[in-house]
């Protein structure tokens, strides 16, 4: 799905701040910013692949408030059955929509939701 340009940045700023984070846990950090194909997992493109010693453990999808619908749902529903666990990474107020849609779908057991929030503080 096509990111609309205004929350381009948002997503590709998130998919840094989560390989920062998480760089000291895994070895492996594969990305696919700006939804490039560099770095595939099963015939996928998810937007982070984490891994250790060879083995992928978890791929994280990054959505934003426009990418989360239905149709996205079914691209969830596919990497839900690849052989990682999956972590979708949503915006804390978006989470609600999300949720309801992988128990619409069918993913409530098999996805992992997390939150961002982005604040500026003056």
């Amino acid at each position: 799905m096509k990111i609309p340009d205004e929350q381009k940045f948002m997503h590709d700023w998130v998919i840094k701040q989560v390989e920062n984070k998480y760089s000291s846990l895994y070895k492996e950090i594969r990305t696919n910013p700006g939804g490039e194909q560099l770095c595939e997992f099963e015939g996928f493109f998810p937007d982070i692949i984490l891994g250790s010693y060879g083995q992928v453990v978890q791929i994280i999808e990054v959505e934003t408030e426009a990418t989360i619908d239905e149709k996205r749902s079914e691209y969830w529903k596919e990497l839900s059955e690849l052989s990682a666990q999956l972590v979708l990474l949503v915006p804390a107020r978006s989470k609600t929509h999300a949720t309801d849609l992988c128990w619409k779908c069918g993913l409530a057991g098999k996805v992992n939701i997390g939150t961002f929030e982005i604040s500026i503080r003056t």
